[in-house]
């Protein structure tokens, strides 16, 4: 093939700090782009995936080479990373613009997004960045705002364009000196194929589950989902539980991550031993949102929280928080609760309570139908039709 050949062809990186984010975000936005004509690839941290298994990563390697993705290993840190580090991911992304011919970049999650607007500023090539919630927002601590908006300010400016996917970022997008900005119904999730899910079916997901799980018909089932981190704010929902002091609550949590060693030491300093499972990684949440009678879901920051999405998706009533954007899909009381205060033992402890006093499953929902994948995929080919001129 020659040169002019290659040049003229779109070659479209994605990039984000770690693996899970690629396979739990952007395979749609991959697929998007392929259809319109671009070659995809895509720069992360395979070898740290984040929220996935090194066996998933490794697979997600596979599944996207296959569809003809070329992937790229670049060593980002997770959280602020290190001068060294992040240097040395800069200059791995440079490289990769250069080798590769990149036209245009789409990049995720803040150190990842902020690497990225490096290499494109000085690589002269065009860059999205989409947010998956701002560190500063209505509600979140005054320091967040004097670390983080003079940090993303800055960045703005070599920021062709901003996709956000809650509405408050989006108003607080107003502020930042971005060439575009636009607003998303998150990221996309299987709304319509869960809504579609026969009644018989879940009843028998239900009983499978917590058969399997242990939990008895008169016990009432609360779950989280998400990575075993601070952020998660999964401690706060264990000390709520041992005040209540109630031995027919059991307690699930799916996911793995960095806290995990801590939380079973909580647990166990709590005597919760009998009331609590760590689930570690689960592929399919089908029959753990179907078996619960409760999400609760008090991270202290989320873009948007799919974790609690989903479980409305199936009927799952759910406690989250409102300074996030949670509050653009727990639109009534009939679906959810939001508090203000996540991380008071105090109010999580009485919430709980209240929905343990009032079961019910979410019936009527659509109100949720503009989150399913068909509608955000379809937004996100414009975008990307507008900025990348496909």
């Amino acid at each position: 093939m020659s040169k002019e050949l290659v040049n003229s062809k779109q070659n479209i990186l994605i990039i984000s700090t770690t693996a899970s984010m690629i396979d739990q975000f952007n395979l749609h936005n991959i697929a998007i782009l392929q259809r319109l004509g671009a070659t995809v690839h895509v720069a992360t941290n395979f070898l740290e995936p984040g929220t996935i298994t090194k066996s998933l990563s490794n697979h997600l390697e596979q599944k996207l080479t296959a569809l003809g993705v070329k992937c790229h290993q670049v060593d980002f840190c997770r959280g602020i990373g290190t001068h060294r580090a992040n240097k040395k991911a800069l200059n791995q992304l440079c490289q990769i613009i250069r080798d590769d011919h990149i036209t245009g970049i789409h990049a995720h999650s803040p150190l990842g997004g902020i690497i990225a607007r490096r290499a494109a500023h000085k690589m002269s090539v065009k860059i999205i960045y989409t947010a998956h919630g701002l560190q500063f927002f209505k509600g979140s601590p005054l320091k967040n705002w004097f670390v983080f908006f003079p940090v993303e300010w800055f960045y703005a400016h070599w920021t062709d364009a901003l996709i956000t996917i809650n509405s408050d970022d989006y108003q607080v997008a107003r502020y930042l000196p971005v060439k575009r900005r636009y607003y998303i119904p998150g990221v996309g999730t299987d709304i319509k194929r869960v809504l579609a899910i026969d009644p018989a079916h879940q009843a028998a997901l239900r009983t499978q589950t917590r058969k399997r799980l242990g939990v008895l018909d008169d016990e009432y089932l609360i779950i989280s989902i998400g990575e075993l981190s601070k952020r998660k704010n999964h401690a706060t929902v264990l000390k709520a539980i041992k005040q209540l002091n109630n031995p027919k609550i059991k307690y699930v949590i799916a996911g793995i991550g960095a806290e995990k060693e801590k939380l079973i030491s909580l647990i166990n300093e709590l005597g919760l031993q009998r009331q609590v499972q760590l689930l570690g990684y689960l592929d399919n949440l089908d029959g753990l949102y179907y078996a619960a009678d409760l999400n609760v879901f008090v991270s202290t920051r989320e873009g948007l929280g799919l974790g609690g999405l989903d479980g409305i998706a199936h009927g799952l009533y759910m406690i989250g928080n409102a300074n996030t954007g949670m509050k653009d899909y727990v639109t009534s009381p009939e679906i959810g609760s939001l508090v203000t205060s996540p991380m008071d033992v105090n109010t999580i402890a009485a919430e709980i309570k209240k929905a343990m006093a009032h079961p019910h499953r979410i019936t009527n929902l659509q109100s949720i139908v503009k989150f399913d994948h068909q509608n955000v995929d379809h937004q996100m080919t414009a975008i990307y039709r507008q900025e990348f001129n496909l």
